[in-house]
């Protein structure tokens, strides 16, 4: 039932995940650039879309009767991933250092491109590792 609708919750995954990293990026400039607190609905539409996304994901799954684990480029997906929820949360805590939080936003943003590139590419790492 859900493969029917295969084509459309890919675009919605993919559309959600993008908007993901915009939603990320501009929150992650709002507190690293400014005085003033993040506003509670930027913080609400962050974990709406984030939500979204990972129901996306999850319906893919199930429509595909994927695991996971099956792929090398999901599982390169999913560690990238806790990686990159691992430095958001340190870009938004404010008893880290300044320094420290724009090297964990840096460092989110790569995990976020190797997402992105592992499951454009469906290669574990964006194919970086291939060689090795």
């Amino acid at each position: 039932m859900l493969i029917e609708h295969y084509a459309l919750i890919k675009t919605l995954h993919i559309s959600l995940a993008l908007l993901s990293g915009v939603v990320f990026v501009l929150r992650g400039l709002w507190v690293l650039l400014s005085a003033v607190a993040l506003p509670r609905v930027l913080h609400r539409i962050s974990y709406a879309v984030d939500s979204a996304l990972l129901l996306a994901a999850l319906l893919l799954l199930a429509g595909l009767s994927f695991t996971p684990l099956a792929a090398a480029w999901l599982q390169a997906k999913l560690l990238l991933l806790l990686v990159y929820i691992a430095c958001g949360a340190v870009v938004f805590r404010v008893q880290y250092p300044i320094a420290v939080r724009w090297l964990a936003c840096r460092a989110a943003l790569l995990c976020y491109a190797g997402v992105y590139y592992s499951a454009r590419m469906h290669q574990p790492f964006a194919g970086i590792l291939s060689g090795f």
